[in-house]
C-alpha cells in the first residue's frame, strides 16, 4: 500500500483535522461611575470576549491610587479627591487588551459651620447702631438668620440693629446650606443712653475740711452728694480723689490721706463702685491755688471725673 491508499483509508474512516489561530482576549465594555463622592464605595465592571478568546483568562484593575483589584467586577473606596484613571486589563498567553476612564472624586459636602460671632459695640448705648459678623464656613450657598433676642431678625452675613431699650440681650445666628447648619449666640450688653453731663462734666465739687479734720461736715457731704448723683448717672466716669492740708495743720500728709479716704469712703456709702474710685493725699499744698476761699480753699478734698480710657 502506497502513502496515498494510506490517507485515504484513513479519510475514509472518517477523521478530520481543524487548524484555527489563537485568540487574544478583548475588553468590550468597561462600566462604572465617573463622578463620585470621598469615602463612597463603587464598583466597576468590565465585559471581554471569554467565549472565544484562550483560556486561561487574568483580570487586572488599576484604580489610580496605589489600589488595585481582580476579576470583571471590583469595588473600591477613594479616600482623597482628585481625578483618577480607572484601568482594566484582560490577558491571556496569547496577549491582553485594556480600556481605562476617568473618574472625578469630590471631597465630602461641608456643612456650615460657625468658627466666631460678634457684635460691635459691645456694650452698646440704648439707641445705638450695633453691627454683628460672623465667620462661617461651609459649601455655598449658606444661608444666614439673625435673631436679636427682642423679637427683632435679619438675614445676611453683617446686619445692624439698634436695640431700644437697656438690658441684655441673646443674639443668635442660624447657618446653613444643603449639608446642615449651625447655630451660635453672642450676649450684647446694651447700657441706659448716657446724658449730655455725662460726656461734657470737667469738674466735681470739692468737699472742704475744718482745720487739722478728716470729718465730712454737713456742707461737705452735701457736695459730695451732688457728685454721687452725677456718678451714678454716668457710668461711664470714674473719679480720682486728690485731698491736700493746709501749710498750718499738723502731719499734713497723714491728714490730707484721711481726708482722701473719707471722701472715697463717702462715695463707696451711696452707691459708686469701688473700681471707679481712686484716692490719693498729696501732703501740703504747695504754692498758690486756683480753689478760693482765703486758708480754707488748703483744707479740701477735689474730685476729678475721669471718662473711661482717659481723663477729661
Amino acid at each position: 500500500m502506497n502513502g496515498i491508499d494510506s490517507i485515504n483509508q484513513l479519510l475514509g474512516f472518517g477523521l478530520k483535522f481543524s487548524l484555527t489561530s489563537p485568540v487574544p482576549p478583548r475588553v468590550i465594555a468597561l462600566d462604572g461611575p465617573t463622578s463620585v463622592q470621598v469615602g463612597e464605595s463603587v464598583t466597576y465592571a468590565a465585559t471581554v470576549n471569554e467565549e472565544d478568546a484562550d483560556p486561561p483568562l487574568s483580570y487586572q484593575w488599576r484604580f489610580g491610587d496605589g489600589n488595585t483589584g481582580s476579576g470583571l467586577t471590583a469595588s473600591h473606596t477613594y479616600n482623597e479627591p482628585g481625578t483618577y484613571t480607572v484601568s482594566f486589563t484582560a490577558s491571556n498567553d496569547v496577549g491582553e487588551a485594556s480600556e481605562s476612564l476617568t473618574v472625578e472624586v469630590a471631597p465630602l459636602p461641608q456643612p456650615a459651620q460657625i468658627t466666631s460671632v460678634n457684635a460691635s459695640p459691645n456694650p452698646a448705648d440704648a439707641g445705638e447702631t450695633v453691627r454683628f459678623s460672623s465667620n462661617v464656613q461651609g459649601d455655598s450657598p449658606v444661608s444666614q438668620e439673625w435673631d436679636f433676642g427682642d423679637g427683632s431678625t435679619a438675614m445676611g452675613e453683617s446686619p445692624t440693629h439698634t436695640y431700644e431699650e437697656p438690658g441684655e440681650y441673646t443674639a443668635r445666628l442660624q447657618a446653613s446650606n444643603d449639608a446642615g447648619g449651625d447655630s451660635r449666640t453672642v450676649t450684647v450688653q446694651v447700657n441706659r443712653a448716657l446724658s449730655e453731663i455725662c460726656t461734657t462734666v470737667s469738674e466735681l465739687n470739692s468737699a472742704f475740711f475744718e482745720n487739722n479734720s478728716s470729718t465730712l461736715t454737713d456742707e461737705a457731704r452735701s457736695s459730695l452728694q451732688e457728685n454721687t448723683d452725677v456718678l451714678s448717672e454716668c457710668p461711664n466716669l470714674s473719679v480720682r480723689i486728690e485731698a491736700f492740708a493746709a501749710p498750718s495743720e499738723r502731719n499734713p500728709q497723714s491728714l490730707s490721706e484721711d481726708r482722701a479716704e473719707a471722701v472715697a469712703d463717702f462715695y463707696e456709702g451711696n452707691g459708686v463702685p469701688e473700681d471707679r474710685i481712686e484716692a490719693s493725699g498729696q501732703g501740703q499744698v504747695e504754692g498758690v491755688t486756683s480753689k478760693k476761699g482765703g486758708t480754707r480753699q488748703y483744707r479740701r478734698a477735689d474730685s476729678i471725673p475721669e471718662q473711661e480710657g482717659g481723663g477729661m
